[in-house]
């Protein structure tokens, strides 16, 4: 604020408070007239707009008319007595009678003959009205930015994951701008970027005039055109669809690429009786999960999802099935074994175990699928709920043994009952990991904590034939 009073005021010092405040009127929007104590006593304005409701304040201190950040600087004016500092503007926001809030720049004199004290204020009403507007543009601007920020994202992930191959390419240079991972897979090595580099690059170089001469064709006309040519990767026959767009300054073409006589396998080429046996391997009421040949999780259904309590697909993605199983790596490694000498598997009884840590008895079926790239393995895992018989028969098996062993006592001294009741829970326990792993020796020996060498001789003592030896692996 350039407005300064300092060479006037030096001139008021000496006059009554009534003279000295109608003469200040005619420089500033208002005057408070105060007693040492800082009463308002009265106030005179210039017909501000606004500042008519300021004759409400008289008769209350001037500390008590303002806002609370402004107290201690009205406190500090009030103190001065004469000196260069009393000529300081300060900003005071001041509380009217209607409720409302006024913000002016006030300056102090004190009066020497009436020991008064004049307050000089300019109103700051336009230029918080300024402010403010300024503050509101500025959110405005940020409120739009954040939506285009939000555009530009939902754009980005339409654009990758649309089924159909999209690349966009500058209308001058034939350079790619832009290119989703369909494209990138149909046209380009995984690793390899496609960004910066010339369309030319990735189409058989006999058609690039054919296809200059389409987007040429297609600026012009304004109307998509299309056009049949071949990548160079592996000679793949495509349909190229081009549409001419402008982007601000720059020109730029949309193409969209498909796929002729089912030169490249893509989500259009599934029939509708294939993706509705996909939907009802979804919502089936058994679990489904596949996984590639390491056990891997690649995807499972919604049954698979609850069963292990989890929300989305993204959190087993790339998990391995075994953080699942009851016995871990061990249930795995049996499973993945049996694999190798089998294409499928059936109803092996182990337990799965949620993210929350509930467990549930099941029977997992798996086969696995040479045919795909890298070989996958699809398992069906169907709950046998709480197994209540199995269990059942295990009590009654373990209450006759007990009491075949009841009968000893008396007959036979107790160090041959002992080591007799350790011969019979051992071999129920190496029976228990042949049936368990379906025979296979090697991952029985595992389950047991045995070497391989180890388990072949307490078979051979117990007597225990396996009819169906699985291929040691």
């Amino acid at each position: 604020m350039n407005f300064s009073i300092n060479p006037f005021t030096r001139h008021l010092e000496n006059i009554d408070s009534e003279s000295a405040a109608v003469i200040a009127s005619h420089i500033a929007d208002t005057v408070f007239i105060l007693d040492r104590k800082g009463v308002i006593e009265d106030v005179i304005d210039s017909q501000t707009p606004g500042l008519n409701d300021l004759k409400g304040l008289i008769g209350k201190t001037w500390v008590e008319t303002a806002t609370i950040e402004s107290t201690k600087k009205i406190e500090s004016m009030l103190s001065l007595n004469g000196d260069e500092g009393n000529q300081r503007w300060r900003q005071i926001n001041l509380n009217l009678p209607n409720g409302n809030s006024v913000p002016l720049m006030f300056s102090t004199v004190h009066l020497i003959k009436d020991d008064k004290i004049l307050a000089f204020g300019r109103d700051l009403s336009n230029l918080a009205k300024l402010q403010q507007r300024l503050v509101e543009a500025q959110q405005a601007i940020e409120t739009d930015y954040l939506k285009l920020r939000f555009a530009e994202a939902r754009y980005r992930q339409l654009f990758d994951l649309s089924t159909t191959a999209h690349i966009i390419i500058e209308a001058s240079s034939f350079r790619i701008l832009e290119v989703n991972l369909v494209a990138q897979k149909m046209m380009s090595e995984p690793n390899k970027r496609m960004q910066g580099k010339t369309i030319a690059e990735f189409i058989d170089m006999s058609d690039f005039v054919k296809l200059q001469d389409l987007l040429n064709s297609s600026r012009n006309t304004n109307i998509q055109k299309k056009i049949e040519l071949c990548l160079a990767k592996n000679s793949t026959k495509v349909e190229f669809r081009s549409n001419f767009l402008r982007e601000d300054n720059q020109t730029v073409f949309l193409i969209n690429i498909v796929p002729i006589d089912g030169s490249a396998t893509t989500p259009e080429s599934v029939d509708q009786d294939t993706q509705k046996l996909i939907s009802a391997l979804d919502v089936s009421p058994d679990a489904f999960v596949i996984s590639d040949s390491n056990g891997k999780v690649i995807s499972g259904n919604t049954t698979f999802l609850k069963m292990v309590g989890v929300e989305n697909r993204s959190e087993i993605t790339n998990e391995s099935l075994e953080n699942w199983l009851g016995r871990g790596n061990i249930d795995l490694r049996i499973i993945l074994n049996n694999l190798k000498d089998r294409d499928s598997i059936k109803h092996y009884a182990t337990t799965m175990i949620s993210s929350q840590g509930n467990n549930l008895d099941v029977e997992i079926s798996a086969v696995k699928v040479p045919s795909v790239e890298g070989g996958v393995i699809g398992f069906s895992v169907r709950s046998t709920g709480s197994q209540v018989n199995k269990r059942n028969e295990t009590t009654s098996d373990l209450r006759d043994s007990a009491a075949k062993l009841t009968e000893l006592v008396g007959k036979v001294p107790l160090r041959d009952i002992v080591n007799e009741t350790t011969d019979m829970i051992e071999k129920l326990c190496i029976m228990s990991a042949l049936d368990l792993t379906m025979n296979n020796r090697v991952s029985a020996s595992e389950m047991l904590g045995l070497s391989r060498q180890s388990l072949y001789i307490k078979m051979r003592r117990f007597n225990i034939i396996d009819h169906n030896p699985a291929e040691d692996n």
